[in-house]
Formats: C-alpha cells, sequence, structure tokens
C-alpha cells in the first residue's frame, strides 16, 4: 500500500471515529421539576411529582388518596437511595459512583453493588447487596401519546446477622422523563403492582394545583 493509500485511510478511520463518539449520559437527570403523574395501583390511585433535582438525585413525593404521602430521592430517577413519611426514614448507603456506568441505559448493561441500609428513626441497619440489569427496551402507550422505556431488573439481597432477604423489583423506566412508569416488586410469596396511566408535564398547557394546594400530611410506603 502506497503511502498515500495509508494517509487516505488514516483519515477515513479516524472520521468514522468521530462520527462514532462514546454515547455519555447528561450530567443531570432529564428530569423537570413539576412533571406530575397519576399511578395505580393496590386497587387504589396516588399521584407522583418530581420536587427537586439536585445533582444526579431526582427527589419525588407520592401522595395517596386519602392525603398520605411519602417522599423518596431516586439516582437519576431510577434507583431508590432513600425514602422517608411519617413514622419511618431511612437512607441507603453505598458509592453511587457504582451506578453511574448503567447510564445512559441500552439492553445488556449490568452493575453491582454492595451498601448498607440504615433505619434513621430507630438507629439499625442492614447490609445488602443489588443487581442492576437492562433487559428490555419497550413502549408505553399513555393518554398523552408513547413513551420509550427501559426494562430494568433490581435484584437486592438484605443481610441482617444470619438472616437473608431476597427481593427483585422489575421497572419500565422513562430515561426523559427520569421516572418509573411501571413497577412489579417479587418480595418472597407476595407482589406488589404499580402503573403510571397519566403524565402532566409543566409547559404542556395543562392548568395545574399549586405546591401548596397539593401538600398534605401522613404517609405510605411506595
Amino acid at each position: 500500500m502506497s503511502l498515500a493509500s495509508r494517509l487516505i485511510l488514516i483519515c477515513l478511520t479516524l472520521g468514522l471515529a468521530g462520527c462514532n463518539p462514546v454515547a455519555k449520559a447528561p450530567a443531570s437527570p432529564e428530569a423537570i421539576v413539576g412533571t406530575r403523574a397519576l399511578i395505580k395501583g393496590y386497587g387504589q390511585e396516588m399521584t407522583a411529582e418530581i420536587r427537586e433535582v439536585k445533582g444526579k438525585l431526582v427527589t419525588t413525593e407520592f401522595q395517596w388518596q386519602g392525603g398520605e404521602t411519602a417522599i423518596r430521592s431516586y439516582y437519576r430517577g431510577l434507583y431508590a437511595v432513600s425514602g422517608r413519611g411519617k413514622g419511618y426514614h431511612w437512607e441507603a448507603d453505598f458509592d453511587e459512583a457504582k451506578l453511574e456506568p448503567l447510564f445512559p441505559l441500552t439492553v445488556g448493561k449490568e452493575v453491582s453493588f454492595s451498601g448498607t441500609s440504615r433505619d434513621i428513626d430507630r438507629g439499625t441497619s442492614a447490609d445488602f447487596w443489588t443487581n442492576l440489569s437492562v433487559v428490555d427496551q419497550k413502549t408505553i402507550e399513555l393518554p398523552t401519546g408513547a413513551r420509550k422505556v427501559f426494562v430494568v431488573d433490581i435484584v437486592t439481597e438484605y443481610h441482617k446477622g444470619n438472616v437473608v432477604k431476597r427481593k427483585t423489583n422489575t421497572v419500565y423506566f422513562d430515561p426523559k422523563l427520569s421516572m418509573v412508569l411501571k413497577s412489579v416488586v417479587h418480595d418472597g410469596n407476595y407482589q406488589r403492582f404499580w402503573r403510571v396511566v397519566s403524565i402532566d408535564v409543566p409547559g404542556d398547557g395543562k392548568a395545574r394545583p399549586s405546591p401548596t394546594q397539593q401538600r398534605r400530611a401522613g404517609t405510605v410506603m411506595i
């Protein structure tokens, strides 16, 4: 191969490489504060509203029909790292950098890590191990249009003394909203299920109540 041909080949290779950069997740989640979802589950309805986006954490307030509320913070809107409400307050202590390689989500990606779950009110804790794997990509139909979601299996094992408890949560996650649109939890022989049936995103022209009108007292687990 002549020198000129080699130079052309090198230039073409560099050009192709420039056209196919390694995909990187946004520095911050794409969640929009004020995004509000209507959820159906357990034979009842509830709402979830994004209250804050700080760094890579998305904080969401859940409100049950009877006015009970719960607050959870999620890493990039996907993985719960803390939760609080009336009578409980927990936090997961782990290296959040272990989660970052999962983003941007693509089918086949997988991460595992260990940490400690702390019950702040009771002063107790339990060690845990978690594996997250992106197993599929689907479309969920909502009244406002179709949403593309990734199906993520979240398997967690809690270790406290000689007791080991295993839980599997399959979530349908919308990266554009930084929000889970469907959740199926398998906890032993018990199964919990809920799904989003409508989404209200700020700026879509729909009238929405003020945050003070939406807040009430109480708590519920989600």
